[in-house]
């Protein structure tokens, strides 16, 4: 795993102007532990082409799965993926969802002329777009490689209450929890920057592309409990 950003800092660093901390690190290498995944963290790399196709190159010689955070979406200094077509393909990229539009897979060639690739999963900086693609697409993608047959997660009906009327073209996936009457709640503010929505939550809410939702329907649930392991 790598975080490209300059932007990015550590916890126990003065944050400098225009500056975050990489919250990315610690969720995403500790959802791979719980995976049983045998992890190697290349930390921040900075936002340079030449940087990304080196880490890309070195990670690839290494290991199975090369796993990205930020970098992927079509801002000046978003290298990763015109990294990854230099070092090897991009079969995927953007996906319709929400969060977590920018989603990329593919793969990264061995350096050392092996036949095989390293497949590749270029996660959003987002936080919380971070996080959700992880959970939907890299859990099982990992599961089966380790020879679990059955990998999608267990959703539930569960009746909600709270309204969602701003119907999207993508599938979105809300960030709710229960409450001590059965029924889901949601956070109030689901920007893909607010990772403490996910903290706060018991799972997603997994809302169809055009669909709004009415208090007392009953609605897709995700529990985290059922998608981190």
């Amino acid at each position: 795993v790598f975080f490209t950003g300059d932007e990015l800092s550590m916890p126990g660093e003065a944050l400098r102007p225009g500056a975050i901390y990489n919250s990315n690190r610690f969720v995403l290498t500790s959802l791979l532990q719980n995976l049983k995944c045998h992890i190697t963290d290349y930390g921040i790399v900075p936002d340079s082409l030449q940087a990304t196709r080196e880490t890309l190159r070195k990670a690839a010689q290494e290991h199975d799965v090369i796993i990205t955070s930020g970098g992927v979406s079509v801002g000046e200094e978003d290298h990763v993926r015109p990294a990854v077509e230099a070092e090897g393909e991009i079969a995927m990229w953007q996906i319709a969802m929400k969060p977590g539009k920018p989603l990329a897979f593919g793969k990264v060639r061995k350096p050392d002329g092996a036949a095989d690739s390293a497949f590749f999963f270029g996660l959003p900086g987002n936080p919380v777009s971070s996080f959700v693609t992880f959970l939907l697409f890299v859990r099982p993608f990992l599961l089966r490689l380790q020879g679990v047959r059955e990998v999608s997660p267990q959703a539930f009906q569960v009746r909600a209450d709270f309204e969602w009327l701003k119907a999207d073209k993508r599938n979105e996936f809300l960030r709710a929890r229960l409450n001590e009457d059965g029924g889901l709640e949601l956070f109030p503010n689901q920007s893909s920057g607010v990772l403490s929505s996910a903290v706060w939550g018991d799972g997603l809410v997994d809302v169809a592309a055009g669909s709004t939702i009415q208090r007392g329907d009953l609605v897709r649930f995700l529990p985290f409990s059922n998608l981190m392991y």
